[in-house]
């Protein structure tokens, strides 16, 4: 319910609600755009106690169009209307031209203009408030919006000589420039500040308020000069050996990173191995860049990431016998990727094989090539704050598994604890509709973590994150048999 309203200009209204969230109602009718069918006055008494929320030249803006109608009811039995003839309302509507207005009217009601409002049956009067409607062109004509603004959420201060950029919602980095035209143009809830030097700064309304957050040059944004000589290389490269490539997780060293690396080369038999440096700087700045990705903001390492994926394709491309790219991702490398691909084709995509292990997030099924696919010990509780539904869900599964059940006897034993735990009805018809319900949701969740696996934590393991865990490596090693045997 919007708390108030006003005319921004003659084809904007903007709406506020009580939690001071901003909306803009564009195109339409006038009478869409300010929820008033029948066009009652904003200077009347009809307006203020039916709720108007604010004024749009003559017209008063309602927080919906129920409240709208329900002014023009009042304005309909008031003592003016309700005991005169239907020719009255000219004078409310149309003074200069009453004829006109009165003889459109009457034919679209089929009420006589003599007739009295308060002689008319409640149908004859629900035909009159159509036809008022109708005249007031309150009709939808195509192309009517209404639209939550999203919020600055941060301004990401990007380092010396660097132009600041601005977090909107939770999805979305613009420029200042791009900000300022999504304000001008009304797809942005924020305010421009000009100051008398000509510099411009941008600012919230008073209900909200803009994080800043400063970001490490070194850790965000490692991009500059070629790709080819920042990509670390392991062993040798084979003739026909697979593109095999690995991206380190969070608070790793350089050393520790090229140990991963090292090991992945060692599995292969020597073969080359292509990392991609993402050195730890300072443990709180890496969990910091892992908040600022989550949220689902890109960060120019993914910029980065993207140009990395890029050269893998590429040395597939030129090679002689298209192999195949091979990507092994720990932690934070996950949350890379999942930003990375979708700025990559959906061919290049297709093209990528890619294996995650810890990770901070989860390549959903049909993302990249079919045989990609998430493994997560069940020890490794970083999953579980990183993304805490599917690997929940993910572990719901494991332990089902364990038990001899099957995902229909698990997805049953979910929705009827969902029944027990949050149903307050013993109406067994309501029980049953719900547990179907709870069903249908299940089984949709179950597809996304079809290419997910729980696997068996190392022994007297109760939490281990590091990639050289025991279960991880043994899928590392099967993963690569698997396709060094392909193309042997």
């Amino acid at each position: 319910m919007y708390r108030f309203a006003y005319k921004y200009n003659e084809e904007v209204i903007f709406y506020f609600d009580s939690a001071g969230n901003k909306y803009v109602a564009t195109g339409g009718n006038l009478a869409w755009r300010i929820n008033n069918p029948g066009l009652v006055s904003s200077h009347s008494h009809f307006s203020r106690a039916n709720g108007a929320i604010g004024s749009c030249g003559h017209y008063a803006i309602f927080s919906d169009p129920l409240e709208g109608r329900k002014a023009l009811s009042a304005l309909l039995h008031s003592k003016k209307y309700y005991n005169s003839s239907i020719k009255t309302l000219a004078d409310y509507y149309q003074q200069k031209n009453s004829d006109r207005f009165i003889a459109q009217l009457t034919s679209l009601a089929n009420i006589s203009a003599d007739k009295k409002v308060n002689s008319l049956s409640k149908s004859e009067f629900d035909q009159l408030v159509k036809a008022l409607e109708k005249l007031c062109e309150y009709e939808p004509v195509g192309n009517e919006s209404l639209a939550l603004l999203p919020k600055i959420t941060a301004k990401i201060e990007n380092g010396k000589n660097k132009e600041d950029t601005y977090l909107i919602g939770d999805n979305i980095i613009l420029s200042k420039q791009e900000a300022v035209e999504w304000i001008q143009s009304h797809r942005l809830d924020g305010v421009i500040v000009h100051e008398r030097n000509g510099a411009i700064h941008l600012r919230s309304r008073p209900s909200h308020c803009i994080w800043n957050i400063k970001t490490h040059e070194f850790a965000l944004a490692p991009s500059e000069g070629k790709i080819d000589p920042l990509v670390r290389v392991i062993g040798e490269s084979k003739p026909g050996q697979c593109i095999w490539a690995f991206i380190n997780g969070i608070d790793n060293t350089k050393a520790e990173a090229l140990e991963a690396a090292k090991r992945i080369s060692n599995m292969a038999k020597g073969e080359q191995v292509l990392s991609m440096p993402n050195d730890t700087i300072w443990w709180p700045i890496d969990f910091l860049l892992c908040i600022i990705l989550k949220t689902s903001a890109d960060t120019p390492i993914i910029t980065w990431t993207v140009k990395f994926l890029k050269y893998l394709l590429t040395l597939a491309k030129q090679a002689e016998d298209s192999p195949q790219v091979i990507v092994f991702l720990h932690s934070q490398g996950a949350i890379f990727i999942e930003h990375a691909i979708e700025l990559l084709t959906p061919n290049e995509r297709k093209q990528l094989r890619i294996f995650t292990f810890g990770g901070g997030s989860f390549i959903p099924p049909g993302k990249c090539h079919p045989d990609s696919h998430n493994y997560a010990s069940a020890a490794d509780f970083v999953c579980r704050f990183s993304s805490p539904n599917l690997q929940l869900l993910a572990l719901e599964r494991y332990y089902g598994y364990k038990e001899g059940l099957n995902d229909e006897k698990i997805i049953a034993r979910l929705a009827f604890k969902d029944a027990i735990f949050h149903l307050d009805s013993n109406d067994l018809k309501v029980m049953e509709h719900y547990i179907k319900q709870r069903t249908t949701y299940y089984e949709n969740e179950f597809s996304k973590i079809s290419n997910l696996t729980i696997l068996d934590p190392d022994p007297d393991s109760k939490f281990k994150h590091k990639l050289d865990s025991e279960c991880y490596q043994k899928v590392i090693q099967k993963v690569i048999k698997k396709y060094q045997k392909a193309i042997s």
